[in-house]
């Protein structure tokens, strides 16, 4: 992807800061400044970066000026404070910051989807917790799955799987006599022998074709239990640790997954307390257990039956206690591990080959959060893009799935989706409304305020108004 120059401001610089910052740096005509009140983070030993770095509290407007929020085309603040972030957006938005996002953490307040982010003019707001939670969520429900991207803020997913795992479902089988809109989910794209296609309905399957299929997570896991590729039994999950990223993980597993019984350990007493007072109020305690315990010891872990498990999560705060517990789990046959790592570097354990399972890093995961959001506005600043994903890429070209939020200047909605002349290689293939999620027919119309996901081979496509062919 091209990138065009944009100026990015980043407050905060720990962890996520840091990456993000890092992360942005490196790629071409991003202009980065670091906000931090700290004099002495500029001079701890981390990796340089080629960013301006300056020394004052986010939320000071002579501060913000000096970083260039006059002119600046994002603000992400990555504080610790909730409410200093959400301050930092605010006031740099109104000197003339064009986007933002903000870090916050705490689950009692309404986060994503809440109408007054937006009210405050907070174009994002991402919670690291909840995003590694979503990221466990998709490894624990989509085990035989090749690759799961999310939009709408992980309303929608998008699975691919290999029809060679399934073939007598497939090989030699029409697209219109295996799906249809009632089943909530839609058949984005087939590759075959290094193309990527969009299937109509007169499509038939090959055996080295690998499928992408768009929808919600319910529906996809449903669909996925119908072809036989997803275990009819109650699935047991065994998870490490009570904090934030626990709650989240319960509360995602008990939407999107049909069947699990989730066991808890935690040393830490009060940890325990506080985790079962806010999943029984929740009404999520129903499948959980939760042990007081500590997740290290063998002879606990032996006794809660953890060779029975069909996945294990280390999501304790210590890297190597992670590592260890996951290793055994992995020695007594579990056969999905996810390890939660913070600060050890993954090419480290990597060139160790421990073989740890699926590796999960919060501060990489919001860092990638915000890269492709950045993607998503590169060289379209006030355009309607909100996320852009480069789902395949070949000698041929490239296939991306863009989520667009349909503005007063779009020209199409309001009109039945056959009348649209669509480019070729473009496909509508899920419209969010609301708390709806819709695959559309040649009747549906797309209305003001909708995220719109289109699936195209067009490399031109940067705006909703694109996607219709000159007459």
């Amino acid at each position: 992807m091209v990138f065009s120059a944009m100026k990015v401001i980043i407050v905060g610089c720990g962890k996520i800061g840091y990456t993000i910052a890092k992360a942005l740096a490196e790629k071409k005509g991003i202009y980065v400044t670091v906000v931090d009140k700290n004099p002495d983070i500029f001079e701890s030993d981390v990796e340089p970066i080629d960013a301006i770095f300056i020394h004052g509290n986010g939320a000071n407007e002579k501060t913000l000026i000096e970083a260039g929020a006059k002119d600046a085309d994002l603000i992400v603040s990555t504080t610790d404070a909730d409410e200093l972030n959400v301050l930092c957006c605010i006031m740099a938005e109104r000197l003339g910051t064009k986007h933002s996002i903000a870090r916050v953490r705490n689950p009692e307040y309404m986060l994503e989807y809440n109408e007054l982010w937006k009210d405050l003019g907070i174009d994002v707001v991402i919670n690291p917790e909840r995003q590694t939670a979503r990221e466990i969520s998709k490894i624990l429900r989509y085990p035989a799955a090749d690759e799961v991207d999310t939009f709408v803020g992980g309303r929608i997913e998008m699975v691919s799987f290999k029809v060679s795992e399934t073939p007598g479902y497939f090989v030699g089988k029409k697209v219109s006599e295996l799906f249809d809109r009632t089943m909530g989910i839609l058949l984005a794209i087939v590759e075959r022998e290094n193309s990527a296609l969009i299937p109509y309905g007169d499509f038939v399957f090959e055996k080295s074709d690998t499928v992408r299929i768009l929808g919600r997570p319910y529906h996809i896991m449903k669909f996925l239990t119908h072809i036989k590729r997803r275990p009819k039994k109650e699935q047991q999950v065994m998870v490490i640790g009570g904090g934030r990223i626990t709650h989240y993980l319960v509360e995602l597993l008990n939407r999107h997954m049909m069947k699990a019984q989730i066991k808890i350990f935690e040393k830490d007493r009060e940890k325990c307390e506080a985790l079962f007072q806010t999943l029984s109020l929740a009404g999520l305690d129903n499948n959980c257990l939760i042990i007081h315990g500590d997740g290290t010891n063998e002879e606990l872990l032996i006794a809660e039956e953890i060779n029975r498990m069909d996945a294990f999560v280390a999501l304790t705060d210590k890297d190597e206690e992670n590592a260890i517990i996951s290793l055994y789990a992995l020695q007594t046959g579990v056969k999905k591990v996810v390890t939660k790592v913070n600060h050890i570097h993954l090419s480290m354990i990597s060139n160790l080959g421990l073989g740890l399972g699926s590796i999960i890093t919060p501060k990489n995961i919001t860092a990638n959060t915000v890269v492709r959001y950045v993607e998503g506005l590169t060289g379209v600043i006030g355009s309607n893009i909100k996320l852009m994903h480069r789902i395949f890429s070949s000698k041929d070209g490239n296939v991306e799935a863009i989520e667009f939020q349909v503005n007063k200047k779009a020209k199409y909605f309001g009109r039945p989706i056959r009348d649209l002349n669509l480019k070729k290689g473009i496909l509508i293939g899920c419209i969010s409304r609301g708390s709806d999620v819709i695959i559309p027919s040649g009747d549906t119309e797309i209305q003001l305020g909708d995220s719109v996901i289109i699936i195209t081979k067009n490399n031109d496509i940067r705006d909703l108004d694109d996607i219709i062919a000159a007459k």
